[in-house]
């Protein structure tokens, strides 16, 4: 469960690009075999209205707490999308080999790239989370 609401932040105008950190997910799993957790984009960064401007995402684990027990683990810390070449999906995985809570902060971050082709307006991207029994 994301344990904030949707974060929004506005462009600087520069070559910039823009960091949404620490977006907080609590993963829980009562299986004696642990869980995998796994988080990621539905899309690149999309514009809102004309969805042929697209920018890349990166999704990063930034931190990960976790009751010792479960043994919650990082398998997978960065992923990013590439649009360019179709690649629209960025996703993190974390797993733990019993039963336990975890809280992961997660950072998305809007690549900026060429500032010639970024359009006005809003950009957005759904991050999805899913846990699996090991």
């Amino acid at each position: 469960d994301a344990l904030r609401p949707a974060a929004q932040r506005n462009h600087s105008g520069t070559t910039a690009n823009v960091l949404l950190a620490n977006q907080a997910w609590m993963a829980r799993s009562n299986s004696v075999t642990g869980a995998t957790v796994r988080l990621s984009t539905d899309q690149c960064f999309h514009h809102t209205t004309d969805s042929a401007y697209a920018r890349d995402a990166v999704l990063r684990v930034r931190r990960l707490t976790a009751t010792s027990a479960s043994q919650w683990r990082i398998d997978v810390s960065t992923d990013q999308t590439d649009h360019a070449n179709g690649d629209e999906t960025a996703t993190v995985q974390l797993s733990s080999r019993a039963p336990g809570d975890a809280v992961i902060y997660l950072d998305v971050t809007f690549l900026t790239g060429d500032l010639a082709t970024l359009k006005g307006g809003d950009y957005e991207l759904t991050v999805v989370g899913t846990i699996s029994e090991n």
